[in-house]
């Protein structure tokens, strides 16, 4: 190497490939150490004449190097140094998807995001597509929320999560599921999840989102508000039933592409008739007004929003002949 160097000292344009060649400095043509710290400094003195694809080599080759001595962080900060922004992100994002974890590892994402300035989006990039591969879709989810891939996240918990977690309710069990074993999280987990969706700066980009994540969204947060149900605030209980009313018009445009779904869609009809009747006992009590403001009876003007729900046969006609019992209990009183 000293006689290119005394070479490009007297002819500044001689060839720089033939100067960094690990060939001219040691016996082992796969070591690129000291090629890449000698381009390092040549380029610190104006020497940039090395043409872009050795350039890209010497980089790719040098991180290589790094991350088969387990130095992958370090590969990482070489590959940092590639001119191209597409380039570098790229492959930078290959080697996270290689060595990074599902664990957080406090320590190396710290490094690479405090030291190197690596954005956390590529890391939570990369670790969303390892959860992927290792099929687990709930680490999937989560970290496309953390990356704000929000079209991913979305799909994800609509077409591998959503239901599952609906059917399951609030039990927490294994279930064999779409080929593989998942440990299922409860509804309040699935609405942890689509909050940060349900912002309009970020709905409004996702695909179906109002045929998928806002009709569960609005579907979770009713049923949570029920759960804490004061039956003195009828203020409350009025808003419910307005929500529970444009909810049930809704859920037959739920996207089903499954048996799974068509599950989870009747039991959300189901559970959206529940609180139907619930709230209508709550304004059918003896020190109440049955009368609506146009006349009509409370069961009444409930029918046509459950009839319209998608619910199994046998459980539709139930829960009508229920409506038409409270229907002739309030015309006989």
């Amino acid at each position: 190497m000293s006689f290119h160097l005394l070479k490009l000292y007297a002819d500044r344009l001689h060839r720089l490939e033939r100067t960094l060649s690990p060939a001219t400095h040691t016996s082992h043509l796969l070591d690129y150490g000291i090629s890449w710290f000698v381009h390092l400094m040549l380029r610190a003195v104006y020497y940039v004449h090395l043409p872009a694809y050795s350039y890209v080599a010497l980089q790719n080759d040098f991180a290589a190097q790094l991350e088969s001595l387990g130095l992958w962080k370090w590969a990482v900060f070489v590959l940092l140094h590639l001119v191209d922004s597409a380039d570098r992100q790229r492959a930078v994002q290959q080697v996270l998807v290689r060595q990074c974890s599902l664990n957080e590892n406090e320590d190396d994402e710290a490094f690479l995001i405090e030291k190197l300035h690596v954005p956390a989006k590529w890391i939570y990039e990369a670790k969303a597509l390892i959860a992927q591969y290792d099929r687990i879709p709930e680490k999937e989810a989560e970290f496309c929320l953390k990356a704000g891939l929000w079209n991913a996240a979305h799909e994800v918990i609509m077409k591998k999560l959503a239901a599952a977690y609906i059917i399951s309710g609030r039990r927490r069990f294994l279930v064999l599921l779409s080929g593989f074993r998942r440990f299922l999280g409860n509804e309040d987990t699935l609405l942890n999840m689509l909050t940060p969706l349900a912002d309009d700066d970020r709905n409004c980009d996702i695909f179906d989102w109002s045929e998928g994540g806002e009709i569960l969204f609005h579907y979770l947060s009713i049923k949570k508000e029920m759960m804490a149900l004061d039956e003195g605030d009828q203020e409350l209980v009025e808003r419910l039933r307005e929500q529970l009313k444009l909810l049930c018009t809704r859920v037959k445009d739920l996207s089903c592409d499954s048996l799974e779904d068509r599950l989870c869609q009747s039991e959300i009809s189901k559970k959206c008739a529940s609180y139907l009747k619930s709230l209508l006992f709550l304004e059918e009590r003896p020190d109440e007004d049955v009368i609506l403001d146009d006349g009509s009876l409370p069961s009444l003007s409930l029918t046509p929003y459950i009839a319209g729900l998608p619910m199994p046969e046998d459980y539709a006609l139930s829960e009508l002949r229920a409506l038409t019992r409270s229907y002739i209990r309030g015309l006989v009183t």
